[in-house]
């Protein structure tokens, strides 16, 4: 028998093998230790008691986790386990999600897709919309040998404060899909910002491993500078993740660097 359950009494052990065992087959397969699971909880805030497990006797084959932040809720996943895919469980446990969220009275839920994802078609079934695309960049230095921006600007970009970082990107007008908004970003342990001097373009990587978190400017001028500062501050490499169609993105592919993947970010309310 099928049944549906929140998750605030689930342990870490369990979620963490639903996790890794439902995310077999998809194009991430992300697989996280226990301690990675409960530190990536905690970053995205999901609310395990607002989330839904699917269960068959007790084992979880499906699960939906659902974040909370300033009144606004997003999907961090929704997935069946892949011996129980073509069973037609997902969009009953996705509606299942919605209606438990519905008590909430949140101003909306977000989420992103894949474009080649076959769910797309059930999430706008059930009453998500596109908004936009968010583009996925995974370039290694050696497979940009043959990119080269023209200009040479890193140098110019000097460390800032974080409040100072966010009330710039604020002020350009650029704004950030759901895991690149400030309070998200805010709960990564070791953070530095870096902004040009006219604050109109700004990158924000992590102080350990130099990866790449952020990256944002509204002005078609500053981009060169921009792409620059990044490949000099990750040492050649360029892997930023949702990143929303603008200057940035039309400049890269503008040179030849086209994004690996493209997600749909929706929205239901």
């Amino acid at each position: 028998m099928l049944t549906y359950s929140d998750l605030e009494s689930t342990i870490i052990e369990d979620l963490t093998l639903a996790w890794n065992s439902c995310w077999q087959g998809y194009a991430y397969e992300t697989q996280y230790s226990e301690a990675q699971m409960k530190a990536w909880l905690e970053k995205c805030q999901i609310d395990l008691s607002q989330s839904v497990a699917l269960k068959k006797s007790d084992r979880i084959i499906g699960f939906s986790l659902l974040a909370l932040e300033n009144k606004l809720g997003w999907i961090a996943g929704t997935c069946i386990n892949p011996e129980f895919r073509g069973q037609h469980l997902f969009e009953p446990l996705l509606k299942y999600q919605l209606k438990k969220a519905d008590s909430l009275i949140l101003k909306g839920i977000q989420l992103e897709v894949l474009t080649q994802n076959h769910a797309i078609k059930v999430y706008e079934k059930i009453g998500f919309r596109k908004t936009r695309e968010l583009y996925v960049y995974r370039h290694t230095k050696d497979a940009l040998s043959a990119f080269a921006p023209r200009s040479r600007g890193g140098s110019v970009f000097r460390e800032a404060i974080l409040s100072d970082y966010f009330h710039a990107r604020n002020e350009s007008g650029f704004t950030p899909p759901w895991q690149r908004r400030e309070e998200y970003l805010q709960r990564y342990p070791s953070l530095i910002a870096r902004l040009n001097p006219e604050g109109t373009a700004g990158v924000l990587m992590t102080k350990e491993g130099q990866v790449l978190l952020d990256a944002w400017t509204m002005a078609w001028e500053q981009v060169d500078k921009l792409v620059s500062a990044i490949l000099t501050m990750t040492q050649g490499d360029f892997r930023l993740t949702n990143q929303p169609k603008d200057c940035l993105t039309g400049y890269l592919s503008q040179h030849g660097l086209e994004a690996d993947d493209i997600q749909y970010e929706m929205r239901y309310s």
